[in-house]
Order: structure tokens, then sequence, then C-alpha cells
């Protein structure tokens, strides 16, 4: 069967600079169930961004996150529909949004040949399934946004989908350069869920009813953040097909809603170098109970990496 092979990294920062400002623990569920599968997630924007700055004439400018609403009078919400509305025009008269101001300019067919390679219509990438709720079927994903890799924004989405995917190779990390996933899916897969959320948290939905029917699925309670210590733990994650292991780390310290850790499982050091770009949401647990989520990484020491504790991730808004 076909597959489609794709490298893509959803670590948004790799040095840790995040804060997370004090806020009520989250007490509605106590237990899911840590999943660590890695999935490809696809985003579709319901509209078509710039994703650069272009100069279309000496003096005019269109800047990376604009978004192009209609051309010539007719709506567009893709690229395809962008290449439909300006085959065989000579003028072109775009209506766009910028900082939520909508301005109007007429251009030439050559100045859209030069437009057209820098739009973009969805987003995608590869990160690790964290938890489910088998009582509402809703999974969370990542510890973190989605930021379009290409242009560096976050723009809204109108519908998005997650697959699983296998590891196919690994990139090794190695001090300076974070090592990568190349995985692939099937073509033309159910999805394993829809995305309902993608915000500072990480990337939120439901999955299908027999989406997971032959994964164990054994329920863990939750762990308030007072509970995380420092000292041994496991963060269960992916590295080869679609194999779901658990390695040890160690936790160096504790700070609120945030902890650090080192990898000290010789076996995923040796594979891996450490973490690896991809391995973001990856379940982390301590005394049986799921703690928390890898977040990020250190570049210059890709055995240590960042993580939000689960509570945290679970209010789904800061």
């Amino acid at each position: 069967m076909k597959k489609s092979y794709r490298i893509w990294s959803l670590l948004p920062i790799l040095f840790f600079t995040l804060f997370f400002a004090g806020l009520p623990t989250f007490a509605q569920k106590t237990s899911v169930v840590p999943l660590g599968q890695s999935i490809q997630i696809d985003l579709q924007y319901g509209a078509v961004f710039l994703s650069h700055d272009v100069l279309l004439t000496d003096d005019y400018w269109l800047r990376t996150g604009d978004a192009i609403h209609q051309v010539n009078d007719q709506t567009i919400t893709n690229i395809e529909d962008v290449k439909t509305v300006v085959k065989d025009k000579e003028q072109i008269i775009l209506q766009y949004e910028r900082n939520k101001k909508m301005y109007t300019k007429e251009i030439y067919s050559e100045q859209m040949l030069k437009l057209l390679p820098f739009l973009r219509d969805a987003t995608e990438g590869i990160g690790t399934l964290t938890y489910f709720d088998p009582t509402t079927n809703e999974f969370g994903a990542l510890g973190h946004q989605i930021v379009d890799h290409t242009s560096g924004i976050t723009p809204k989405f109108s519908q998005g989908s997650i697959y699983l995917s296998s590891i196919e190779q690994i990139k090794k990390s190695i001090p300076g350069k974070p090592g990568y996933k190349i995985t692939s899916h099937q073509s033309n897969t159910t999805p394993l869920g829809g995305v309902n959320e993608n915000n500072v948290y990480g990337v939120f939905g439901k999955l299908e009813k027999n989406a997971l029917e032959n994964i164990p699925r054994q329920q863990v309670d939750i762990a308030e953040k007072e509970e995380i210590m420092t000292g041994e733990a496991i963060m269960r994650t992916s590295i080869d097909g679609e194999k779901v292991q658990d390695f040890t780390i160690k936790v160096t310290s504790v700070d609120g809603h945030v902890f650090q850790f080192t990898v000290t499982d010789e076996n995923l050091i040796q594979k891996t170098g450490g973490i690896l770009q991809g391995m973001s949401g990856s379940p982390i647990l301590q005394q049986e109970k799921l703690i928390g989520v890898v977040t990020h990484m250190y570049v210059d020491k890709p055995k240590n990496g960042a993580a939000l504790a689960i509570t945290e991730m679970m209010k789904k808004n800061p």
C-alpha cells in the first residue's frame, strides 16, 4: 500500500523559556488512559494565508499572515479555489485581511504567479498522543500548540484530523542538533479522530468509537502537581513502528506546573540520543500515576527535557 513520508518538527521552541501562571487545579477527572502513539496531525485553515512577505510591486507588500478572503469578488477557502478563479485572468482583484482590517489590491497575472508559491491553506506535523478518556472519547496530544512550520504563525483552523503513524527511521539527537522521527501513514486511511482545539496546552479532540480497539487501554490515576517528585519516572513513547514502549527517566526539578527531567534509559539513549522532535506529547508516569507530558527539549543537552503537569494540560486553556 502506498505510504506518504514526512519529516516535521512540532517542538515550537527548543530552549526551556516557558512560564505558566498559577491557576486552579484541574479536578474534574481522576483517571485516563496514557497512550504514547505517534500521530500525524492535519489542520485545514478554511482560508488562504501568506506564509512569507511578498513584494507585489515596487512599494506594495503582502505580509506573512495576511488572509485572502476573496479573489475577483469570489469567496475562496483553499488554494485550489484561488487557482480556479485566476485561471486565464489578466487582471485580478484581491480582498485580504490584515490585523482585522480589510484591504483591496488589484494585481496582474504575473504578480499572481509570484504570489502562489507562498499561499497556505493547511498545516501538518507529527507528535505523540498523550491521553484518552474512555468515558467521553476525548483525547489530548502534544502539550503545546501547533505553529505553522513555514510562517511561524498560528492561523485559526476550520477542521482537523489525527492519524496513527509508524516510525520508519530515527535521526539521533546530538548536542546542538535535535534529532527527529521519519514517519509514514497509509494513504486514504480513516482518521483516529477529529481536532477541536489547538492551543498553548496542546491539541484536543475526540477519537472515533473504535479507533483504539486493538490498543491496550489501562486507566491510571491522574496525579496532582503537588504529587510530582524528583526521582525515577517513566516516559511512554514510540520509536519503532507503531510499538509503544516505556523508558526510564529521572525528574530532576519541579517548579509548580512544570518540571525538568533527564533520560536515563540506556536503550533509548543509544537509539535516539535522548529526546527527539516529535516526542512532544509523550506521557510521563510516576508511582503508577500520570503526572505530566513531554513538551520541550534542550538543544545542547538532548538527554534533558521539560514537561508540563498533566493537570495543567487537561485544563486545555491557560
